[in-house]
């Protein structure tokens, strides 16, 4: 075989190999939630066991959101609005754009691999962002009392601008048990979750006040780090 042929027939098996690396890594779902720009009928809104009905987002020109919530919600939890979708892979990342807005305690957020029966969440992983932090929380139904109860995991004590638009990454993965969150350009989180199995459901999470959801977008693999590693040439 002419050495010409074997160096073309070696180049194209490389790229063959680097495309399907990049592949692996390419965007699954684009999701804007403006008006007429996502499907519902790939979307599953959910509610808290307690609740007589399922709570729903606002439809606004440019997003999904909700607006303020009465001291009677706020006493009945009425003020959480959740929305979930399949995002097919229990290997995966994503990510939500997102406004806090203005309303002191108000809490947006998402929600990875819920249990639930019906329209009825059971358990779930929950990631809130408020003005003054990012909280994980294990969620969990109480069998007798079908209260939601919230289990504290870990925050970082930070900032953020309710006024301004702000990412939240998530990566999760079923066979390392794990899950990893930032929230802008915050150091990563990762937690292990030997007890609560990571499945392929995620949503989004309006939770004490008024908030916005802008964009979400899902990939396989994922990008974010399980662990630190030293700056390049350092290593």
């Amino acid at each position: 075989m002419p050495r010409a042929l074997v160096l073309l027939l070696c180049l194209l098996a490389v790229t063959s190999v680097a495309l399907q690396i990049a592949s692996a890594q390419d965007v699954e779902r684009a999701v804007s939630f403006a008006e007429g720009q996502w499907t519902p009928a790939e979307w599953t809104p959910l509610r808290l066991p307690l609740h007589p009905e399922v709570q729903t987002f606002i439809q606004r020109p440019d997003c999904l959101g909700t607006d303020s919530f009465t001291e009677e919600q706020k006493k009945q939890a009425l003020d959480n609005v959740l929305l979930m979708t399949d995002t097919g892979t229990d290997e995966g990342e994503f990510e939500v754009i997102f406004r806090i807005g203005p309303e002191k305690g108000t809490a947006p957020g998402v929600f990875l691999s819920p249990t639930y029966t019906g329209e009825e969440l059971e358990t779930g992983i929950a990631v809130f962002v408020a003005d003054y932090t990012m909280a994980v929380w294990l969620v969990k139904t109480n069998p007798e009392t079908r209260v939601t109860e919230y289990d504290h995991l870990v925050r970082l004590a930070r900032w953020q601008d309710p006024s301004a638009e702000h990412v939240l990454r998530c990566r999760y993965s079923r066979s390392r048990q794990m899950v990893a969150l930032q929230v802008d350009d915050s150091d990563v989180v990762v937690l292990r979750f030997p007890e609560h199995e990571i499945n392929s459901k995620v949503g989004i999470w309006g939770c004490h006040g008024t908030c916005d959801f802008y964009r979400m977008t899902i990939r396989s693999g994922g990008t974010l780090p399980w662990s630190g590693a030293p700056p390049d040439g350092q290593g």
